[in-house]
């Protein structure tokens, strides 16, 4: 059974796509891509026995002539000319920044689907200064451990600091404001009472959180 993150991914894909799945695994959203009509896809990652992985699976299904693999570093080998869409997922947004960093290479770069293990808040700033916007967030559990998946598109958004640190208010998300608000108590009851700044950081996501759950 494929990860839900993955099935999210997929379904916010369509046949005009022309896509780069950056560290693609086994490729499943590439081969779930391919079988919605798309023509032009590239499954690349920077290990060869994971890309091994993914031509098997490519063949398995028959897509062998649609998807093509590249071994890289990110996009570091990659040509992205004729593409207009970028998938990244299961990785730190640390690395996700890296990847992104060279700005030529998204010239032609329309969309963009990231699924980061860590810093949301600071993926959401990157991506607004590089000149993409939010166009919708998915939280999803799997396994007791909630990830977000943020769909972007180029163009410029003014965020509120409430949105950079915990993305647009979202109804059906209440299990997990609870979640945050547990998890976020939790870290600031271990931090010094003289680390004001921390501790004030976190009393105000804490706020904001309790605000939505009562909305």
């Amino acid at each position: 059974m494929p990860e839900k993150r993955l099935e999210i991914i997929s379904s916010l894909l369509n046949k005009e796509d022309c896509l780069i799945d950056i560290g693609c695994d086994h490729a499943y959203v590439c081969i779930e891509l391919a079988k919605k009509g798309a023509d032009k896809i590239l499954a690349t990652d920077i290990h060869e026995k994971a890309l091994k992985s993914a031509k098997k699976n490519i063949e398995k299904n028959g897509f062998q002539s649609i998807i093509d693999c590249q071994l890289s570093d990110g996009l570091e080998k990659i040509n992205t000319e004729g593409f207009n869409t970028i998938v990244i997922a299961g990785m730190g947004t640390s690395t996700i920044k890296h990847i992104l960093s060279d700005q030529k290479k998204l010239n032609s770069i329309q969309k963009i689907i990231l699924q980061s293990n860590n810093d949301l808040s600071e993926l959401r700033l990157f991506m607004k200064q590089i000149g993409y916007a939010i166009k919708k967030e998915y939280v999803v559990l799997e396994k007791k451990h909630y990830y977000t998946i943020i769909l972007y598109q180029k163009g410029k958004q003014k965020l509120k600091k409430r949105e950079l640190e915990l993305g647009f208010y979202q109804e059906n998300l209440q299990e997990y404001y609870q979640y945050l608000i547990k998890k976020y108590e939790i870290i600031r009851n271990k931090i010094p009472k003289k680390n004001r700044k921390k501790r004030y950081h976190l009393k105000q996501k804490i706020k904001w959180l309790q605000n939505w759950i009562q909305l």
